[in-house]
């Protein structure tokens, strides 16, 4: 035999079909669970985000300076003001249950719904809103614009209705004039049991109302049109910027508990990361 019929006879390894055998890293990660890891991993560090703010406003609550109305002069930051709070121009918001003139308000409309297995709160409506107020403090006041603030207020009216049971006076105003919000639907409970629709409503509301006390920390700003009985400054934001119907370490203490449920999210978000990106990281190393 020839050389050439030798070679020719002389088989070839398959290198195409080694390379088939070879597993590929990427084909061997379901892209369902990584894309889910994905979305938990950004929830995740908005959660942490957020409540990592929320805990650096309450220590800087409590660090802010405590100042007399009477010492600001317009150029102050991170100020804190104790007094009581005052209308301006007779200017109040009627609260959405009863009416009652406040200066500040906010407002929860909850239902308790059904939910797999279980039942949570679940909210159909709120809003806030303010008005300028002052805080008179040693017969001198400095005026708010409340517009930008984060409230932190007591509750002063929580009404909890079922189905067929007519909602008190207060609340039934609100019912009326809020087209998003009707009156609960029909439903019954039987134990732990709903039969029909979820029947119980739950109505919250905080206020600050004129003559509460009131704890302001924020930046102050010149503000030279101040009329008499003020002084020539005013707070209208700050980093942070909160109206308080309590003291400043109270305040504190409600913005770390505000914070602790974005941060319990945002670490149920990231181990739900790291359960589902494993993979994807042990193929990748």
């Amino acid at each position: 035999m020839c050389a050439l019929h030798a070679a020719a006879a002389t088989p070839v390894p398959a290198a195409v079909d080694s390379l088939d055998s070879v597993p590929t890293a990427v084909g061997a990660v379901d892209p369902v669970p990584t894309a889910i890891g994905a979305v938990a991993l950004v929830l995740g560090l908005v959660f942490l985000a957020r409540g990592a703010s929320g805990a650096r406003d309450a220590a800087r609550v409590f660090r802010a300076t405590p100042t007399d109305p009477a010492g600001l002069d317009g150029a102050e930051r991170e100020i804190r003001v104790t007094g009581r709070a005052a209308a301006v121009d007779d200017e109040t918001l009627p609260a959405p249950f009863g009416g009652d003139p406040c200066l500040c308000v906010e407002y929860d409309v909850s239902e308790l719904r059904s939910q797999g297995k279980g039942q949570s709160w679940v909210t159909i409506d709120g809003g806030e809103a303010g008005v300028l107020f002052r805080v008179d403090a040693g017969g001198t006041g400095v005026r708010v614009d409340p517009a930008a603030a984060t409230f932190s207020l007591d509750v002063d009216e929580k009404v909890e209705v079922d189905a067929g049971e007519e909602p008190p006076e207060r609340v039934r105003g609100f019912i009326e004039a809020v087209d998003g919000v009707d009156d609960t639907e029909t439903g019954y409970e039987v134990g732990p049991l709903t039969i029909g629709d979820d029947p119980r409503r739950r109505y919250v509301q905080r206020t600050l109302r004129p003559g509460d006390e009131v704890t302001v920390v924020g930046d102050a700003a010149a503000f030279p049109d101040a009329p008499v009985g003020e002084v020539k400054s005013r707070v209208a934001d700050g980093a942070p910027f909160v109206v308080s119907d309590a003291t400043a370490r109270r305040t504190a203490i409600r913005l770390v508990g505000a914070s602790a449920v974005p941060v319990v999210l945002g670490a149920v978000a990231l181990a739900v990361a790291g359960a589902t990106l494993a993979p994807l990281l042990a193929a990748a190393v």
